[in-house]
C-alpha cells in the first residue's frame, strides 16, 4: 500500500482527518500514545486509532515457496509518512559483522554477565529460567503464536546462535500479529456513550534515546532506560512496589533484565514480567509488539480497576525507550503541558577509535552456525579510552574455540586492517 493508514480506514469505513505512518522502532506504540495524548489534551484531536501489524510469516512462506505476493493498494488521500527514522549501526560496527540485532544484544548480554561476575553456564541457566516464565504465560494466552510451554531446559538446550543465545531465547520473527488501540478525550467518550468501566487512563509516561552500544560507557546496561522508568513513575506519583501489572519488551533476555534490575524485581520468573508471553513465545517482533502489551494491559486493568500497570517499550538495541503507567482511575496529569522527554544531556559516550592498534576486551560475541562456533566480534577499548569493534578473519577457525575456552574480558588484543573500510581483524595478544 502506498498509504497504510488509508488501507485500514477503507477497511473499517472510516474517513480520518489525518493519516500518519510512523517511524520504525519497537518504542513507537508507547511513543505515539504520548504524542496523541498531548494532541487530544490540547484540543487538536478528539479520537485517534493506533494500529499496527506484521505479516512476516506470510512473507517468509512466500519466499520459501518462490511466490510473488501482490498486496498493492493505491490511494490519493494525503499521508504524513515520517520515514524509517534513526538507524543506529555505525559503519565500523557493520564492517565488523554487526549486521543483526542478535550481535548487539549479545554484546550487551556479555557485558552484563561480566558485571555480575557470572559464568557462562550460570548466566545461560538464569536467562533460560526467565524465558521459561514467559513461555508459561504465553501458553495460557489464546492469541499466542505457539501452543504449549517450554521448560527452562528445552530453552537452554535449543540450537545456539551465539554463545549466550539459543534459538528459543530470542524473538521469533515468523509471525502475523496485529493490535490496535482507540484513544479519545473524556468528552468524546461520553459523546459516544462508551461505558466508564471501559476507560483506562495514563498516569505517567516518558521516553528517551541512548547512544550507540559500542560507545556506551556501560555497555551492559542503558542509563536512559532507568531515566525513562524513573520519570514515568515519578509523574504517576508511585514506585515500583506500587505496580501490580507489568509488560516489559522482551526481544532478548537483557531487554527484560535491564528493566527488572532497575526496578528491583527478580528476573528468575518468580514475578510475572509480561502480560502476553513476550516476543519469543507470544510473538510480535518488528515494531508493533508493545501495541499488544498495551492492549493486554487495558483488558487486564478493566478486570481489576484499582491496579496500576507499567508497559515498557524498546527500540533499536536498548536504544530507544518509552514507558507508560496506567490505571482505570482518572489521571490528574495535564498531558498538554507534561514533559515526557529525557534530555540528551543525560547520556554520555566514549570516543570511537578510527585507527586502533591494540586494546582491552570490553565485551564479545561468539557466533555459531550449524551448532559450531564460527567467528567472533569483539568490543574493545584503547588505553586512551577510545572504543572500537573488530572481528576474526574469515579464515580464522581457532579463535572462537579459544575464546569459549577462556573468557578474554579484560585481556589485551591487537588488530590489523581488514579487507574493507572500517574493518579490523582481531588477533589475540598471545599471537602477536
Amino acid at each position: 500500500s502506498n498509504n497504510p493508514p488509508e488501507s485500514i480506514a477503507t477497511a473499517i469505513g472510516a474517513s480520518p482527518r489525518h493519516r500518519i505512518y510512523s517511524h520504525a522502532g519497537g518504542n513507537e506504540p508507547q511513543a505515539l500514545l504520548m504524542e496523541f495524548f498531548a494532541d487530544i489534551a490540547k484540543g487538536e484531536r478528539d479520537m485517534v486509532l493506533l494500529a499496527g501489524a506484521e505479516a512476516l510469516r506470510n512473507q517468509r512462506k512466500a519466499q520459501q515457496q518462490d511466490k510473488q505476493l501482490d498486496w498493492n493498494e493505491e490511494f490519493t488521500a494525503p499521508l504524513e509518512d515520517r520515514g524509517i527514522g534513526n538507524i543506529y549501526p555505525d559503519p565500523q560496527e557493520i564492517a565488523n559483522g554487526m549486521v543483526m540485532p542478535l550481535h548487539y544484544y549479545t554484546l550487551i548480554e556479555q557485558a552484563r554477565r561480566n558485571d555480575l561476575g557470572m559464568s557462562q553456564e550460570a548466566y545461560l541457566d538464569e536467562s533460560a529460567r526467565l524465558m521459561a516464565s514467559f513461555s508459561e504465560i504465553a501458553s495460557a494466552n489464546p492469541y499466542a503464536q505457539w501452543p504449549g510451554a517450554m521448560s527452562a531446559t528445552q530453552i537452554r538446550d535449543a540450537d545456539p546462535l551465539t554463545h549466550l543465545y539459543p534459538t528459543r531465547m530470542i524473538a521469533q520473527d515468523s509471525v502475523n500479529p496485529g493490535a490496535a488501540l482507540l484513544i479519545t478525550s473524556v468528552a468524546k467518550a461520553r459523546e459516544l456513550s462508551i461505558p466508564e468501566d471501559r476507560w483506562v487512563f495514563m498516569h505517567g509516561a516518558a521516553q528517551g534515546t541512548d547512544v550507540d552500544v559500542s560507545v556506551r560507557p556501560t555497555p551492559g546496561t542503558s542509563v536512559v532506560a532507568g531515566n525513562v522508568l524513573d520519570k514515568a513513575l515519578n509523574m504517576a506519583a508511585c514506585t515500583a512496589t506500587d505496580i501490580d501489572l507489568i509488560d516489559i519488551y522482551s526481544c532478548f533476555p537483557c531487554a527484560v533484565s535491564e528493566v527488572s534490575d532497575h526496578l528491583g524485581l527478580p528476573s528468575d520468573g518468580s514475578v510475572p514480567l509480561t502480560l502476553t508471553g513476550g516476543l519469543p513465545f507470544f510473538g510480535g517482533p518488528g515494531n508493533n509488539y508493545s501495541m499488544h502489551g498495551l492492549a493486554e494491559m487495558v483488558w487486564q486493568l478493566r478486570k481489576v480497576p484499582g491496579h496500576l500497570g507499567l508497559v515498557h517499550a524498546n527500540g533499536g538495541f536498548l536504544t530507544k525507550h518509552a514507558a507508560g503507567i496506567f490505571s482505570c482511575a482518572p489521571s490528574i496529569i495535564d498531558w498538554a503541558t507534561a514533559d515526557t522527554q529525557i534530555s540528551p544531556e543525560a547520556t554520555s559516550s566514549c570516543e570511537r577509535a578510527s585507527t586502533p592498534e591494540t586494546g582491552v576486551v570490553i565485551s564479545y560475541c561468539v557466533n555459531f552456525y550449524g551448532g559450531a562456533p564460527v567467528n567472533v566480534i569483539v568490543l574493545a577499548e584503547t588505553d586512551a579510552g577510545q572504543r572500537f569493534v573488530c572481528c576474526t578473519e574469515p579464515t580464522d577457525n581457532d579463535t572462537a574455540q579459544r575464546i569459549l575456552a577462556a573468557d578474554p574480558t579484560g585481556e589485551r588484543v591487537a588488530v590489523t586492517p581488514g579487507e574493507q573500510e572500517h574493518s579490523w581483524y582481531l588477533r589475540l595478544i598471545s599471537d602477536c
